[in-house]
């Protein structure tokens, strides 16, 4: 009869949603994920094109992109990686912008001449190689260099810093895509899938820092 009850009275507390006595605590709490970034890097609803000569023609590419936004498939992918599904910890998201670079670098002057009787012949013109056209530091984000590539397409560039239970996380990452995209970010197939590429491999390099 006392084993009965005990049982019965066991499956009350599981049916009003209690833990067993000896279930952890911090299992039952889901990954908490504060979103500190500042208001150009989560506010835009369009392609934003950064300021400076050195920027120009790479985009921040909006949270509205995608749907569901990319903090939340952060957040869904870091709970179905780590082993405690995040425990009650918490990630500070600090910064975390994806770029859109269509920058290439130009070399030699825009027409090369040659004077022949009077007249100039037109030589050479600029030639075009992949890579951001100033040096990182100079860059206010998205920065690439051509060995990063593994396609023609212009990349996309993710920038994401931050804090997993208080230890300091810097992740970057380049997704070149196998196929042209339209480039606007507006809702094209091509566009969202390699945006959501971008996202998932943040979500990688981000859980390879929590692990190191």
């Amino acid at each position: 009869m006392r084993a009965t009850a005990a049982r019965s009275g066991l499956i009350a507390l599981l049916a009003l949603g209690a833990a067993p006595p000896n279930a952890s605590a911090d299992d039952a709490k889901p990954l908490v994920v504060i979103d500190l970034r500042p208001g150009e890097e989560k506010d835009a609803s369009s392609l934003t094109e950064l300021e400076g000569k050195c920027n120009k023609d790479v985009y921040r590419i909006p949270d509205v992109a995608s749907d569901p936004l990319k903090v939340d498939v952060l957040k869904t992918d870091l709970e179905g990686a780590l082993i405690d599904g995040g425990a009650g910890k918490t990630l500070t998201v600090l910064n975390w912008s994806i770029y859109y670079n269509r920058q290439v670098q130009k070399s030699g002057s825009p027409l090369s001449s040659v004077g022949i009787g009077g007249y100039n012949i037109p030589g050479k013109s600029k030639e075009r190689k992949a890579g951001s056209s100033c040096s990182r530091r100079e860059s206010a984000g998205g920065w690439y260099q051509a060995s990063e590539l593994e396609s023609v397409y212009f990349p996309l560039v993710s920038e994401f810093t931050g804090t997993f239970g208080g230890k300091p996380i810097t992740v970057r990452v380049l997704v070149s895509p196998h196929q042209k995209l339209e480039g606007k970010f507006a809702g094209a197939a091509t566009d969202t899938d390699a945006l959501l590429e971008a996202v998932h491999k943040t979500s990688e390099a981000v859980m390879s820092a929590i692990s190191q």
